[in-house]
């Protein structure tokens, strides 16, 4: 329960800061693209520093890591609130503190990302691993909900710095839950018998080896790469495509909310019943379809209802596709291996940024039906070509 409130609180601080800082940045430069760069700015050190997290977290106590480097984002947080409230992010030296800060607040992230994921599988015995990724899953959409349509309220109400105060807020909660938490089913470990360099080298071995683990990776990589970063654009699409304004920004990403709330809480209900690869395919097919139907809709109700079955089908494929590889992998490998699966967290920032460069020069709808197409096209192929992660269950 308390490692369920704690990501609750990391996950709305995250959610805070994923639509204050766009809308910042949207605000100062009125650019697709730099609002592209604002939210990769945060994740992009995944691609560096999360792999060595990964092995650190196999190394030493996964919840003193996380205590750490969870107090010190808090601090960087609340300092950048108190610059924005004095009136010193604005101009184009505002857009530079706004990507410092993204960077920054990225590199604590991927340091803690994979360290949490690892820790669900430790707090509960094997069998029931669905319902704690399950039940994990509803803190990040709940905080969904809340953060966006709260968020967005909020920056039309009073300004963005309030919400990097609660924020900052939600972290120093996270820290207070964390304390307290035991990991008993955290299995021994040999990886700080051998040197980093070769810890990190058996963690990539392990997954180019296993064939099944690096097809759920590269399943993933479609939902990642190809629509998450749609997220990232959607000020663009809520200003650009619907004429509407910030409060309507905060209610598209609010239906993603409830769709993903709406999913795990059935699944989580179910206990495995539909912990099957199949599934988790078919949930991706109707995740691209959901993508096709934004880029199509030039309506305010039908990209709603988009951007539900863009939250509901995600989740159900991402919980799916979580539970069949923290079930495959040894516990003394997850936290490299996690790091590895969160990897995303810097590619789809860099996605992010191509979508942007893209709606620059073409309209932002047709972007997003694009890369709705592609997604649909490589899941068929998935599908058809990935027998072993069809039959895993």
């Amino acid at each position: 329960m308390l490692l369920w409130l704690s990501n609750l609180c990391n996950a709305s601080a995250v959610w805070f800061q994923m639509i204050t800082i766009p809308w910042v940045v949207w605000e100062i430069s009125e650019s697709p693209f730099m609002v592209g760069i604002a939210s990769g700015m945060r994740s992009i050190p995944f691609l560096v520093v999360g792999p060595w997290a990964g092995v650190i977290a196999d190394r030493i106590d996964r919840r003193k890591m996380v205590l750490v480097f969870q107090s010190t984002i808090a601090v960087v947080v609340l300092a950048f609130a108190v610059a924005v409230h004095a009136g010193h992010v604005v101009g184009a030296l505002g857009v530079f503190y706004a990507l410092v800060f993204s960077a920054i607040t990225g590199i604590l992230h991927s340091f803690i990302q994979p360290v949490r994921q690892a820790m669900v599988a430790n707090t509960v015995p094997r069998e029931d691993l669905w319902n704690a990724i399950a039940l994990n899953s509803i803190s990040g959409n709940v905080a969904r909900v809340v953060g966006p349509g709260l968020g967005g309220v909020l920056i039309a109400w009073v300004g963005p710095a309030v919400n990097f105060y609660i924020e900052g807020v939600f972290y120093i909660l996270m820290v207070a839950a964390v304390v307290p938490i035991a990991l008993p089913y955290r299995e021994e470990t040999t990886a700080s018998h051998s040197s980093m360099w070769a810890n990190l080298k058996q963690g990539f071995g392990y997954v180019v080896t296993e064939q099944r683990v690096l097809r759920l990776l590269l399943v993933a990589c479609i939902s990642d790469i190809l629509i998450a970063p749609i997220i990232h654009i959607m000020p663009v699409i809520s200003a650009l495509v619907l004429g509407r304004g910030s409060e309507v920004y905060g209610f598209l990403v609010l239906a993603t909310g409830i769709g993903g709330i709406i999913a795990t809480m059935a699944f989580a209900s179910l206990g495995g019943s539909f912990r099957k690869g199949s599934y988790g395919l078919l949930a991706l097919v109707f995740l691209s379809g959901s993508a096709i139907l934004l880029g199509a809709s030039t309506w305010l109700w039908v990209s709603l209802a988009a951007m539900f079955g863009f939250g509901f089908f995600r989740l159900v494929f991402k919980i799916n596709n979580n539970t069949l590889l923290q079930s495959t992998v040894p516990d003394a490998l997850r936290g490299r291996v996690m790091s590895i699966y969160h990897l995303d967290h810097g590619i789809t920032p860099l996605a992010s940024m191509t979508l942007g460069l893209f709606a620059e020069f073409w309209p932002a709808n047709l972007v997003v039906l694009g890369v709705g197409i592609l997604a649909l096209v490589l899941t068929i192929y998935a599908y058809l070509a990935f027998a072993d992660v069809r039959r895993m269950t």
